[in-house]
Order: C-alpha cells, then sequence, then structure tokens
C-alpha cells in the first residue's frame, strides 16, 4: 500500500511495507565498559525482539579495532539465541574503527533482501573520523536505496564524526535506569 509515513509527537510510524530490516552495528571497544556496555547489550536484546515483533530480519556487527568485526544474524531460534547469549557474557575491549562494519554493513545491502535495510551504531562515539570514501558510499546508499543510518550514543558528547556518518543522532541519556549518573558519561 502507499500509505506515507507520518510523525505522530516524538515517533514516526511506518507503513509495514516501509520497515525493511535492521542491521546493528555495536561499538565493543575498551572505551564500552561499565554501564555504556550495559546500555549495547540491553539494545542488542531489544532489536531481536523489535525486529522478531515486526517480522524484520536484524543482523549485527560488533567490532572495536581494525578489522575486529564479529558478525550474528539475529533471530529468535534455539541456536541463534544461544550464539547471542554467549555474545552478551563477553567484555568488551579492543580500540574503535567504524570504518569496517559499515563497509560490511553497505556490501549486505547489496542483498535483495537486506536493500531496504536501516542501520542501527550504537557507539560512545569515540571514533576516529570516517574515511571519506565511507561517507560517499553511505551517502550513496541513501540516495539510492533510501538508507537511514541511526546513530545512538552511549555518551554525553557529541561527535563530529557521529554527526557526519548518521542520518539521525540520538543521545543515550537514562543513566539511572543502568546504575550508573550521567556526569560520568
Amino acid at each position: 500500500d502507499d500509505t506515507p509515513s507520518r510523525l505522530t509527537g516524538r515517533q514516526e510510524i511506518r507503513p509495514a511495507a516501509e520497515m525493511g530490516p535492521i542491521i546493528l552495528c555495536l561499538d565493543t571497544s575498551g572505551s564500552m565498559r561499565g554501564a555504556r556496555e550495559v546500555v549495547a547489550k540491553a539494545l542488542a536484546l531489544e532489536c531481536l525482539r523489535g525486529a522478531h515483533r515486526q517480522q524484520r530480519p536484524c543482523y549485527l556487527y560488533a567490532f572495536s579495532g581494525p578489522d575486529q568485526v564479529q558478525e550474528l544474524e539475529l533471530s529468535v531460534d534455539l541456536r541463534s539465541l544461544d550464539k547471542l547469549l554467549d555474545f552478551l557474557s563477553c567484555s568488551f575491549q579492543g580500540g574503535t574503527d567504524v570504518d569496517k562494519p559499515l563497509q560490511l554493513s553497505l556490501e549486505r545491502l547489496k542483498k535483495d533482501e537486506w536493500a531496504k535495510a536501516d542501520i542501527l551504531m550504537v557507539t560512545d562515539g569515540e571514533i576516529a573520523p570516517p574515511n571519506q570514501q565511507l561517507l560517499d558510499d553511505i551517502a550513496a546508499a541513501h540516495d539510492e536505496l533510501g538508507l537511514e543510518v541511526h546513530g545512538l550514543l552511549v555518551s554525553s558528547q557529541v561527535s563530529n564524526s557521529m554527526e557526519r556518518l548518521c542520518t539521525h543522532l540520538h543521545v543515550f541519556k537514562s543513566w539511572s535506569a543502568v546504575g550508573a549518573e550521567s556526569w560520568m558519561y
């Protein structure tokens, strides 16, 4: 059906046909330890739950330093849940390189079943500036496929790099819900 999306308060309501798959790029660098890690892991579970409820495919790229990327297709079958629980039991470490998981995400968009996917990147924003070719490729995917890159910052500081990468940028502010104080992040 040709029903356009509409804004209702703070939420955008999309017709079911427009809700494509979700690609979750999750920062697992050392700076994500502590409350940030709790938020990131909770978000991975929530993405799986929401994708299942909305019957949307969901794919996870967990990343830290250069070429340190773990991939996991999220679904509610027993094998996938076991893999997700194994992932969630690990602690975060390493540096931060967003280029590789975003390049992998763009490659995934070339597959028909993922062409309408949007990317959700969860990070503290402590990232190096992305390379210009990556920014150009994201812009092309936005123009050609309607790609939206949502950034969720688990930090109080918005970085210039995240502003350049993301179509929409959100800042996590409910630190007391995870036993932390906002001034810490």
